[in-house]
C-alpha cells in the first residue's frame, strides 16, 4: 500500500531489531509481521492509502495508527529519518504474501477457512458479490462468510458451521480480533485461484438461481414449462 521512499543505508543505523529510539527518554517497538496488526487496522491501512495527500502525511497516519505510543502530541518531534525508517518497515510488512491459512482461534474458538470453497453455496456466493463491490468497506464481513466455527477436525481434515447468513457478530469480532495476516492470505489465495475460476463459478451459480426461479414459477402456476 505505500511506496518506497529512498533511504541511503546510513539510516538503517537508527533500527536496532525491533526498537527505534525516538527521543533520549522513549521507544516504541514497531510491527514485525502482519500477525501484530488486525483486520481493523489493515482496513484503515486501505482507507489512509486512498487519501490525496502527501507521502509524508500518510507515513505519519501509518505510524500513528500502528506503532504504540506515538500520537499526535509527539508524533512532529520524531526526526524525518526516524519517520522514514518506520515508514519503510511497515510498507515490507504490509506487502509480504502468504500460504492459505486456513484455521486461527479467537477467544477460544476455533474458526476454519471454507474447506469446501469449490462448492459454496448460492446464498455465500450472492452475498460476497454484493459485499465485493466495496471490498475495503466490507472485508471483515466477507472475512465472517469465509471463515466459520469448526465443528468437527481429525485427520487433518475439518468442518465448518453451515452457513446462516448470520455474521454481524462474527464480523465484528473479526474486525477487532482477526489477525491481519489470515485476512491477507485469504485475499492472496483468491487472486491466485484465478478470474477464469471465478468467472465460472459465477455462472455456473447464475444459471443455478435461474433454473431454481424457473422452477418455482411454473409451480406456483405463473407460467408453462413447455418441452
Amino acid at each position: 500500500f505505500l511506496t518506497n521512499p529512498c533511504l541511503t543505508a546510513g539510516v538503517f543505523l537508527f533500527l536496532y531489531n525491533n526498537h527505534l529510539n525516538l527521543f533520549n527518554s522513549m521507544k516504541v517497538i514497531i510491527p514485525q509481521d502482519l500477525n501484530e496488526i488486525t483486520l481493523g487496522h489493515m482496513m484503515q491501512l486501505a482507507d489512509i492509502e486512498k487519501l490525496e495527500i502527501e507521502e509524508i502525511d500518510k507515513a505519519k497516519l501509518v505510524i500513528k495508527l500502528l506503532v504504540d505510543n506515538v500520537n499526535d502530541d509527539n508524533i512532529d518531534r520524531i526526526k524525518v529519518t526516524d519517520l522514514l525508517v518506520m515508514y519503510q518497515k511497515l510498507s515490507v510488512m504490509t506487502n509480504t504474501n502468504t500460504s492459505l491459512i486456513k484455521l486461527m482461534v479467537l477467544d477460544g474458538v476455533k474458526y476454519g477457512f471454507n474447506p469446501d470453497i469449490q462448492n459454496i453455496s448460492t446464498g455465500e456466493f450472492m452475498d460476497i458479490d454484493m459485499l465485493c463491490k466495496e471490498m475495503d468497506k466490507n472485508l471483515h464481513q466477507v472475512m465472517a462468510i469465509l471463515y466459520r466455527e469448526v465443528t468437527t477436525e481429525g485427520d487433518g481434515k475439518y468442518l465448518i458451521k453451515e452457513y446462516d447468513a448470520k455474521i454481524e457478530d462474527r464480523a465484528k469480532l473479526f474486525k477487532e480480533k482477526m489477525p491481519a495476516s489470515v485476512a491477507q492470505s485469504c485475499l492472496v489465495f483468491f487472486y491466485r485461484l484465478g478470474k477464469d475460476y471465478l468467472r465460472g463459478t459465477m455462472e455456473s451459480l447464475k444459471e443455478e438461481q435461474k433454473v431454481k426461479e424457473v422452477l418455482a414459477s411454473v409451480k406456483g402456476g405463473d407460467g408453462i414449462l413447455s418441452l
